[in-house]
């Protein structure tokens, strides 16, 4: 059947308009998943070659114009003190632009600070086995070092753009053996005190310098070319005087993100929070003890956590507020109702008749609102003391639904035999296998920690380091729960 010739130029007119329709619908449809998923359109091979080729030219330019730069530092005292070091590491290597070599962390019993260059010196020596009988290694009898990975979770300070190197050996001969860098290529600070020198992330920055002897000014670290910039102490929360707005953000952002990430902890914590009814269905808190300051001072501190604890209102809020307060915390008494006296009663009942709590920590969390009674709470207790409910039987007796890590000997048994959780990382798999029996024990305060940050709310031990890294991680698992 013969067409007319209108009708072939109707028929050509609407094919060609729906080709370009089709067209345009493609081309806006690519450029939108373009646009939402950041994928670039594929060149051809020549294209693709050319570019390569261009940049791997580029990036051979660059290296050889900036020869890489490292900075590192002196770890010494607890592990959570290592931790505070660890963290300003963070933030001078990225403000400096250096990579950063992680110095092994001691996860066993604190070394003691020492000046420069004995505390080098100490580090290189004591931490071989052979070496401890030596009278300067008297304090590296439980030196227990693990590389940073194996302990703390990185992946902040790596999504800021820091590139870190594990070092393979803490002896002063590391820096020539691997690095090429002789006594001339590397930069020393003079950490003669405790509190030696403060660091200031611009010249017009006038913060106090408080309790340190000196200053030191990063824009005169960044012009330093030493291969290696090795730094004693970097303890301590003030270390860093920061005015910079994105350093202050990354400090606190590396605060809360570099946190406990051995496998075993996490999973034995995941396994205790639900026994306690979940995350936020307890109070957690920190009580430090045994050693030192501490110990001194056990008698204020224990009775501040009660005081704090009889508190009606037990909000963060709250809570900082009393942490402001100068002058010793009043007990508030709060009334108990003849139904509270007979729940404390069967409480106390059915823990002194068994040894196992389960049954008492059932009935606890029947029991447990935020409409209750303070001393009808629930709550988990991180701690040094040992045997907590003899040693510490005046506050049981007040708040009968406190439970430790103690009260659950299935989690402290299976972390002792527990075989190491494989993490991929081959040096680090192989590390925890020959450290695992050294390692096993050391694990239950970083458990506690990673519990008591789930709680409700949370109440520390004060100038306790512990007590602020678990503050930490409350905080940032209130960011996750509540936004």
């Amino acid at each position: 059947m013969m067409r007319s010739p209108k009708f072939v130029w109707a028929t050509c007119l609407i094919v060609l308009v729906l080709t370009m329709s089709l067209v345009m619908y493609t081309s806006t449809q690519t450029m939108s998943v373009q646009l939402r998923f950041n994928i670039s359109p594929i060149k051809s091979a020549a294209t693709t070659t050319t570019t390569t080729a261009t940049t791997t030219t580029a990036a051979l330019q660059n290296t050889e114009k900036k020869e890489e730069k490292y900075i590192t530092f002196l770890p010494h005292s607890g592990f959570h003190n290592q931790r505070i070091g660890l963290i300003n590491a963070m933030v001078l290597a990225k403000a400096l632009d250096r990579t950063l070599l992680l110095p092994d962390i001691n996860i066993g019993t604190a070394v003691w600070w020492r000046s420069t260059p004995a505390s080098e010196f100490r580090l290189g020596e004591c931490s071989s086995v052979k070496q401890r009988s030596n009278s300067i290694c008297k304090d590296f009898k439980k030196y227990v070092p693990v590389s940073v990975e194996s302990i703390f979770d990185l992946s902040a300070i790596h999504a800021a753009g820091v590139r870190t190197i594990q070092r393979s050996s803490m002896s002063s001969s590391y820096f020539q053996d691997v690095l090429s860098a002789s006594d001339q290529d590397i930069y020393r600070l003079d950490d003669n005190a405790r509190y030696s020198y403060r660091i200031y992330d611009s010249k017009d920055n006038h913060d106090d310098i408080r309790t340190f002897r000196y200053r030191v000014d990063m824009e005169d670290l960044r012009q330093r070319d030493e291969k290696v910039m090795l730094f004693g102490s970097l303890h301590y929360t003030l270390r860093l005087a920061l005015q910079d707005p994105y350093l202050i953000w990354l400090a606190q952002h590396l605060r809360e993100e570099t946190s406990i990430a051995h496998p075993i902890v996490v999973r034995q914590a995941l396994n205790v929070i639900p026994l306690l009814g979940g995350p936020e269905k307890f109070v957690g808190v920190h009580l430090r003890q045994g050693d030192g300051f501490f110990k001194a001072l056990q008698d204020e501190t224990l009775n501040t956590l009660r005081a704090t604890l009889e508190q009606t209102n037990l909000n963060q809020e709250q809570l900082e507020l009393i942490k402001l307060q100068q002058e010793p915390l009043q007990f508030v008494n709060t009334p108990l109702s003849a139904n509270d006296e007979q729940r404390i009663a069967i409480l106390k009942e059915i823990d002194n008749s068994s040894l196992d709590k389960t049954e008492l920590l059932t009935q606890c969390i029947a029991w447990h609102s935020t409409e209750n009674h303070p001393r009808l709470r629930l709550i988990y207790m991180a701690t040094d003391t040992r045997q907590p409910r003899t040693t510490l039987k005046a506050l049981y007796d007040e708040f009968p639904c406190i439970f430790t890590l103690s009260d659950f000997p299935q989690v402290i048994e299976s972390t002792l035999t527990m075989s190491p959780m494989l993490t991929g990382n081959q040096l680090v798999d192989d590390e925890m296998a020959l450290l695992d029996a050294k390692i096993a024990p050391l694990l239950f305060p970083m458990i506690d920690a990673e519990i008591a940050s789930h709680g409700s709310s949370f109440i520390g031990t004060r100038k306790s380091t512990f007590s602020q890294y678990i503050n930490h991680r409350f905080n940032r698992f209130q960011k996750m729960y509540h936004n």
